[in-house]
Parts: structure tokens; C-alpha cells; sequence
């Protein structure tokens, strides 16, 4: 922690008293050295075992934390301070195993070893826990402890009062229950992927003030949590709790601190969890939790956090969460509730409410004004209906961002005619709620810098409606089908800060005229509009800082000149393109122009692309011929896909370099022939291979066997022959989901042992479902599959879809 490191040794001189030195503490009587606090003392380099600070045999307390001994081993001398009862070396950069010689150290009443490179023996530790019997902290995060057995910790020292395990991923098994029964302890705090934790269900009344377990497997939370009545912290997310919350936390009237979020409790909201009288800080989120709100609640009054997103919670939004005296951050978003909002009449220090995406129902309350101090208001994508007076917001002077969102049968009224501003806020989102004029009272929100007004029915917008809004840096009118932008007008639309505009879906039939002055636009959005004509070298001034610009489906017929140098990110595909290819400028790394009519060959030219990392070029579905050119540029694409064309000659070479990044190769219907190359047994990340429908004529490629990510292979409609072989009986293809080897001329018999290895296909019920190629922002991995003799184009492929042809 720079913020706090402060080199105490520059007071220290040779033939002055040390007793005097920052850091130094002495024994008044005898002069001896017995305390020594360098910690955060921008202590760098290594720390030997010949270290003279080992001959200090009376120090007491020794704190060495948070310095850079440049990841020393813990020297076995440390066992030679007997007199120590402190020892902190934490944050220090020591490695290695923890030296059998700390368990010399009997008096200590505190050991830190957290956040270091050591690791324990479990034999090491045994002695350790059953020696250091006078021991009351210990602090072990981040230390490594596989080879230590849990039930180890039920010979710690009877008066143990803090047990840290932070962050300790190698500790697995089951921890010993009777260690939550220990008489002293007062802080408990583990995290581990693999450790199980149970707590007592009956004699449970141990001293405890915070109880933390996180990533952990915990099997319920028992009525006896309720004996614990001295705790204040009860932190427990992500433990994969089951059942319901215990009635008996209300007993808890110390709690300061709960957290049980994202985990799998279920049942109905507890009442007593809102008769917490000391609470501050509540998270039930991501549990499946049922049931409505109390009607009325009376405690709760220090309580300044409630989060319960993501749950199953019903009925009414009850006023008094509105009117709580300390709640700064309301959190309902993602439930079942459906309103409505009921009124509330206290002016309160609510600054951020969360209630979108329930099924809130009516108006939105008049009496929102009067949260005077709210700075992010999101009720977007609920059923809210009625005129909302936008001049009640002009009370909200501290409001930085508002989200309406998809409430279509929300209204907007302005009785005042929009003569008031909000000079905070930065951010309104009204898209999906039916609005057909542009809001009069957005027009004076001078501060703001993220507008979108998308899924509409605006019919037009004018560049006075911005004269105000100079920092606007985000701009979606995206899904206004019928907007008319007149291009007389526009031109003098300047807005200096624009960055990110889309205008996509608004039945454009030409480039905008304003588009030409915005000289910060980086993003621009344009695709399924009408946009008809040619890019020619005339409109070379235009763009010239666009990083991305999606012009598909669209009407476009010609493209002689790239006028944007620094693009990163062109789409146009789903155009009426025409005649050869124009390779896109060497800054680009995803490129789309399928679905057009190109013909001619690849130019070479195309060698300069693919060098950025996760490059994509999706040259597919147009009249393409020739050969792909060889070069290195190929093999730095993660993704390409070149099929529906009329390519021919051998497959080239690919992943031919080291580090190469091919996810995602697509060479189907074309008329590729002779052997698959060799080279793609080095495409180590490649997960989707499809080869349909060309010539290709080879044996079965069971080198691909061996690809450790390769998900998806289809081969359908060549020249491919002999036996479908797995060699030596290993295991080939286990991550293999959708397997296609339809309409070729293989023979023999199937070795079982081959389907044997096909493991990716039945452990499909451990997978989360999603698509593949999900972490590509601009590009999806599609196929063409077989099922009941039909041909089914997957535009998407689901993660847990499996078929063998």
C-alpha cells in the first residue's frame, strides 16, 4: 500500500541510541530490543538467513509486513526468537515452505503469514497448530495449504480468537464443525473453491462477531445461527446455501453486516430479518427467494444498504422502503414484483434506487420529487403506465443518471415547457417507450453525455434540439423507423464531444450531411437502413477518426476507396456490392463483407490483415474464385470464414507460426480438393473446423484428435475415406460436441473405443448454456446440420448441442 509505506530506517544512525529509532521499541528497565514495527518501511531486496535481526533473542514483537524481500524463503531462524508474541510477515514477498522451526515459537499470541508465497507441510502445520498453544490470532491467506487435512485445525490453541483462511484454494475436504464451537473465538473468515463448512445445529454459543465463508460449500444455515447473539458480521455469498433463511436471524441484534447473496436460498422473505435494529448493510441478491414485502416496518433505522436482486419477489413496492432514514442504495431490480409504487411523503437520503426489470405496475409516484438526494433512478423495463410529470424531476438537481427504459405504456407530459435543467445528469435512457416527439425538456440538459431515445416512434429530429447538449458523447436513435433527418438543417449539428452514434434501423436512404463535421465520432452505427449509392474517393474527408462502422443491409453498390484510416472494426455485409475485392486498410481487425456479389480472386494484399489479436474476415456467401493466397497475415486471424464461395486449389497452411490465435475456421461449399494440411494439428485454440461440401481427399484426420479446445468438426460432402481409426486407443476429440462425417467414402468397421473418447458429448449437463464464439463482440459461429433428413442452418450453436452424423 504506497499510500501508507513510509521508509522508517532513514532515522536510524550508526552511534545514536536505537531505542530511539522509528520503529524501535525498548524495554525501559534492561534497554533491550522488544519490539521492532518496519512495516511498509519501502524495505527491498532479499532478507538472508544470516540476517542480524536474528539476534535479537528478547524482541516480542516483530512486523515485517508489506515490504519487498524480493521472494525470500522464510528463514529457519525465525524459530530463534522464543521470545516472540507477535510476528506479522505479510505482504512481504516471502516464498517457499513455512521452516518446522516456527514451531519453537510457543508464546506467540499472533501470526500473520498472509498474502505471501509460502506454503505449509502438513506435518509442519500439525506441530505448528499443536505447540503454539498460547496463540489467539492467526492469519493464513493466501498461503498455500494442500497438503494440510482440515480436522488439523481442531488441534489449534483452545484460546484461538481470529482464524483468517482468505483466499486458500488448495484447502479441500471437510472442515471440522467443532472448530465454530471453540470458546473464544470471535472472528472466522475463509474462502476456498473446495473446502465444505458445516455449522453446529444444536450447542452452538460461541463468542463470535464475525462469521465470513465465501466460495465455499455450506449445506444450509441452521436456526441455531440465532445463538450467536454478539454477531455483527455475517458474511456468507456464494456457498451454495440451500433451504430457507432461518426465522431465528432476528435474534441477531448486534448484525451490523449480512450478506447471503448468490447462493440458493429459498422460501419467503423472513419478516425477521427487518426487525434488525443495528443492520446497516443487506444482500439476499441471486437466491430464489419468494414472497411480498411487510406492509409496514418500524426498525431498520440504520440500515443504508438493501440489495434483493435477482430473486422471485412479489406484490407491492411498500412506501416505507422509500422513507427509510438511512438508506443511500435500494437494490429490487430483476424480481417478480408488480407494483404499484405506492406514495411515500418523507424527504430522505436515498441516492440510488435499482427496480428495473420487474412487472411494476401504474404511474410512476408523484412523490419521487421528494428524493431530494437521488443520483441513479433506473425502473426501466416494468409495465409502468400513466403520465409521468417530467417537471418533477427538476427537483432532483443531484441526479446523474435515469433509465425509463421499455415502459411502453409510460406517457411523458411537461406542463412548463421544459424551463428547468438537471446539471448533473449525465445519463438518460428513455428507449422503448413509445415516445413520438423528441422531449422538449431533454434539450436543456446541458451536462448530459449519454442520450438514448432508441425503439421509438420519434419522427423527427432537428440540430436545434442539441444546441444545448455540447458534452453529449453518446447518441442512440437506433429503431426509430420513420425519423426524418433533414440534411439542410443538419449540417450545422456540431457536437464536439460525440463519440458514439447509431442510427441504425431508422429508414436512412443516404449518409447524413452532419455526419461529415463530427470530428470525435469513433462509433458509428448505420446498418438495416436503405442507404443507397457508392463510397467513392470524394468523401475522403469523412470519418477520418472512426475506430467502428457497421454499414450492413443496407443498399450499397460500390466501394472503391476505405476513406477511414484508423478503422479497427467495418461491416458490410448484406449489401448489393459488386465487382473485386477491396482489401480493407492494414489497422482493421474485423472486417465483414459477406453476403454481397464479389467475384474475382483474393487479392495478396490481403497478407496485411489479421494483425491484431482476435482478428476476424468474414468474406462468405459471395462469387469469390481462385486460390487464398499463402502468407503469414492468415495465421493470425482467430476467426475466418470464407464459405459459399468458389474457391479452389489445396487448403493452405495454417497455425504454420507459433502463438497463432485460429478459433474458428469455415472453408464449407466450395471446391476445395486434395489433402487437409498438416498444420492445422497446430491450431491449438481452434474450436469450430468446418470443411463441408467441397473435394477434399484424404484419410480421417485423426491428428485433430488432439486439439484440446476443437468442439465442432464437419467434414459432410467430400472425398474423405478409409477407416475411422483411434489409435492406440488413446483418448482423441474429448471436447468434441457436434461431429459430421456424412456423405464420404469411409469404410471398416467404428471402433467403440472411438465413441469412448467423444467425453465433451456427455457431460453436456455440467455446461452453462450459452452460444459459442460468445466472446466475440462482432462475429457468431453458424452451421449447417442434418436432423430428420432436413437441413437445419444453426444461425447460433448452443454450447450444450450435441449431434453425431
Amino acid at each position: 500500500q504506497p499510500s501508507i509505506s513510509r521508509a522508517k530506517t532513514i532515522s536510524w544512525e550508526e552511534g545514536t541510541n536505537c531505542c530511539l529509532w522509528d520503529g524501535v521499541k525498548c524495554d525501559t528497565e534492561t534497554g533491550n530490543v522488544i519490539a521492532l514495527d518496519l512495516s511498509f518501511s519501502c524495505l527491498f531486496g532479499p532478507f538472508p538467513s544470516n540476517n542480524t535481526l536474528f539476534l535479537l533473542r528478547h524482541l516480542r514483537q516483530l512486523n515485517l509486513a508489506g515490504n519487498d524481500f524480493r521472494f525470500s524463503p522464510m528463514a529457519s531462524q525465525f524459530g530463534q526468537l522464543t521470545s516472540l508474541t507477535h510476528l506479522n510477515i505479510s505482504w512481504s514477498s516471502f516464498i517457499g515452505k513455512v521452516p518446522p522451526e516456527i514451531s519453537r515459537l510457543s508464546k506467540l499470541l499472533s501470526l500473520d503469514l498472509s498474502m505471501s508465497g509460502l506454503m505449509f507441510e502438513g506435518h509442519v502445520f500439525e506441530n505448528m497448530v499443536a505447540n503454539l498453544t498460547q496463540l489467539r490470532h492467526l492469519l493464513l491467506s493466501e498461503v498455500n495449504m494442500s497438503q494440510v487435512v482440515p480436522t488439523s485445525f481442531l488441534n489449534m490453541s483452545s484460546y484461538i480468537q481470529t482464524l483468517v483462511l482468505e483466499n486458500n484454494y488448495e484447502l479441500h475436504g471437510k472442515f471440522p464443525e467443532d472448530v465454530f464451537r471453540f470458546p473464544y473465538l470471535q472472528k472466522f473468515r475463509v474462502s476456498s473453491n473446495f473446502l465444505e463448512l458445516k455449522f453446529p445445529k444444536t450447542n452452538w454459543s460461541a463468542p463470535l462477531k464475525s462469521l465470513q465463508v465465501t466460495l465455499s460449500y455450506l449445506e444450509e444455515l441452521p436456526d441455531s445461527i440465532g445463538d450467536l447473539t454478539s454477531l455483527e458480521i455475517l458474511d456468507l455469498p456464494v456457498n451454495h446455501l440451500g433451504g430457507p433463511i432461518p426465522a431465528s436471524l432476528g435474534n441477531l441484534t448486534q448484525l451490523k453486516y449480512l450478506d447471503l447473496s448468490d447462493n440458493n436460498l429459498s422460501g419467503v422473505l423472513p419478516v425477521s430479518a427487518f426487525n434488525l435494529r443495528q443492520v446497516q448493510f443487506v444482500d439476499f441478491s441471486g437466491n430464489k427467494l419468494a414472497g411480498s414485502f411487510p406492509s409496514q416496518v418500524s426498525e431498520l433505522s440504520q440500515l443504508s444498504i438493501l440489495d434483493l436482486d435477482r430473486n422471485f419477489l412479489s406484490g407491492r413496492v411498500p412506501s416505507w422502503l422509500f422513507s427509510l432514514p438511512s438508506l443511500v442504495l435500494l437494490r429490487l431490480s430483476n424480481n417478480k414484483l408488480t407494483g404499484p409504487i405506492d406514495q411515500f411523503d418523507k424527504v430522505t437520503p436515498l441516492e440510488e434506487a435499482y427496480l428495473q426489470n420487474n412487472e411494476i405496475e401504474g404511474p410512476v409516484p408523484g412523490s419521487i420529487a421528494l428524493l431530494v438526494n437521488l443520483i441513479y433512478l433506473d425502473l426501466s423495463s416494468n409495465k409502468l403506465s400513466g403520465n409521468f410529470d417530467l417537471d418533477k424531476l427538476s427537483k432532483l438537481k443531484k441526479l446523474e443518471s435515469l433509465t425509463l427504459s421499455n415502459n411502453a405504456l409510460l406517457s411523458f407530459t411537461s406542463e412548463s415547457k421544459a424551463n428547468y435543467s438537471l446539471p448533473n445528469l449525465l445519463s438518460l435512457n428513455l428507449s422503448s417507450c413509445d415516445i413520438i416527439d423528441f422531449p422538449d425538456f431533454v434539450r436543456n440538459l446541458e451536462g448530459l453525455r449519454e442520450l438514448d431515445l432508441s425503439n421509438n416512434r420519434i419522427h423527427v429530429i432537428e440540430a436545434n434540439m442539441f444546441v444545448k447538449l455540447k458534452e453529449l458523447q453518446r447518441l442512440d436513435l437506433s429503431h426509430n423507423s420513420l425519423l426524418s433527418l433533414s440534411n439542410s438543417g443538419n449540417l450545422s449539428l456540431f457536437l464536439p464531444n460525440l463519440g458514439y452514434l447509431s442510427l441504425s434501423s431508422c429508414n436512412l436512404t443516404a449518409f447524413a450531411n452532419f455526419l461529415t463535421i463530427q470530428e470525435s465520432l469513433r462509433e458509428l452505427y448505420l446498418s438495416n437502413n436503405s442507404i443507397q449509392g457508392q463510397i467513392t474517393k470524394q468523401e475522403r474527408t469523412w470519418g477520418s477518426n472512426l475506430v467502428i462502422l457497421d454499414l450492413s443491409n443496407n443498399l450499397l453498390t460500390v466501394v472503391e476507396y476505405y476513406p477511414w484510416r484508423n478503422i479497427k472494426v467495418l461491416r458490410l455485409d448484406s449489401n448489393l456490392l459488386e465487382g473485386p475485392l477491396l482489401v480493407p486498410p492494414p489497422s482493421i481487425s474485423v472486417f465483414s463483407i459477406s453476403n454481397n456479389k464479389l467475384t474475382g480472386e483474393v487479392p495478396y494484399s490481403i497478407c496485411e490483415f489479421g494483425t491484431e489479436i482476435d482478428a476476424a474476415l468474414d468474406l462468405s456467401h459471395n462469387n469469390l474464385s481462385g486460390v487464398i493466397p499463402k502468407c503469414a497475415g492468415l495465421a493470425n486471424i482467430a476467426y475466418l470464414d470464407l464459405h459459399a464461395n468458389n474457391f479452389h486449389g489445396n487448403i493452405p497452411d495454417f497455425c504454420v507460426n507459433e502463438n497463432n490465435m485460429l478459433s474458428t475456421l469455415n472453408l464449407n461449399d466450395n471446391d476445395f480438393d486434395g489433402p487437409l494440411p498438416k498444420s492445422l494439428a497446430n491450431c491449438l485454440l481452434l474450436e469450430v473446423l468446418i470443411l463441408g461440401n467441397n473435394k477434399i481427399n484424404d484419410t480421417f484426420p485423426y491428428s485433430l484428435g488432439n486439439l484440446p479446445s476443437l468442439q465442432v468438426l464437419v467434414l459432410r460432402s467430400n472425398n474423405f475415406h478409409g477407416q475411422v481409426t483411434n489409435p492406440d486407443n488413446q483418448s482423441y476429440f474429448s471436447n468434441l460436441r457436434i461431429l459430421d462425417l456424412s456423405h464420404n467414402n469411409f469404410s471398416g468397421y467404428l471402433p467403440t473405443n472411438f465413441f469412448k473418447s467423444l467425453e465433451g458429448m456427455m457431460g453436456l449437463a455440467d455446461v452453462d448454456m450459452a452460444y459459442m464464439g460468445d466472446r466475440f463482440q462482432y462475429y457468431t459461429d453458424s452451421m449447417v446440420l442434418t436432423m430428420k433428413g432436413e437441413d437445419i442452418v444453426l444461425e447460433r450453436i448452443l454450447t450444450i448441442f450435441a449431434a453425431i452424423d
